[in-house]
């Protein structure tokens, strides 16, 4: 399963809902941040 988190504007919490998705979904699931100019999802 692929899931996509994606939005035009900044500031909508994409990288919120992203990591906590990924920490729910546990090891099977893979982060890919593809944000080019302010890639966060390392923090």
């Amino acid at each position: 399963m692929i899931i996509s988190v994606a939005s035009g504007k900044g500031g909508t919490g994409k990288t919120t809902v992203s990591t906590n998705m990924a920490t729910a979904l546990g090891a099977s699931a893979q982060l890919l941040d593809c944000d080019v100019e302010e890639p966060n999802a390392h923090l």
